[in-house]
């Protein structure tokens, strides 16, 4: 088992940086950390997303953009590998069932895969209903 982290930007390791949650969300989205998940689809659709916030339902898995038109199928994207027996257990904060936020100042991934954005589409239905009161639960 792995834990997954998504980008759009290669590195050889990941780094602790403070993350911005939107408005509404709880203040555990918002440390400075490195943010992994043991789900590699939610991984996917955090690093597929356009700019702007996202509305992500990870148990319909749906998804909605606030700039949908920004969105880049064939953007290239980096998926993280990280195992977590790695990682010291006091370095961990369970945000939920979806996010670890990571407090250690760097991680090696043990491997990463590139990926596009579109690949996206064969996990996730896209839906249209914007709504700025929607809350990114992706943080």
């Amino acid at each position: 088992m792995f834990l997954y982290h998504g980008s759009k930007q290669l590195f050889p390791k990941l780094k602790k940086r403070q993350a911005l949650a939107p408005p509404g969300r709880p203040p555990e989205e918002a440390l400075e950390a490195i943010y992994l998940t043991p789900d590699f689809f939610f991984a996917l659709a955090c690093a597929a997303r356009p700019p702007g916030t996202s509305n992500i339902d990870l148990t319909e898995r749906t998804i909605c953009f606030q700039y949908p038109d920004q969105f880049e199928p064939d953007e290239t994207i980096y998926i993280y590998f990280v195992d977590p027996t790695k990682i010291s257990e006091d370095k961990k904060i369970y945000i939920d069932s979806f996010q670890i936020a990571v407090t250690e100042d760097e991680i090696i991934p043990d491997k990463v895969e590139t990926y596009k954005s579109g690949d996206l589409l064969n996990y996730y239905r896209v839906i249209d209903n914007w709504d700025d009161s929607d809350q990114d639960i992706s943080g």
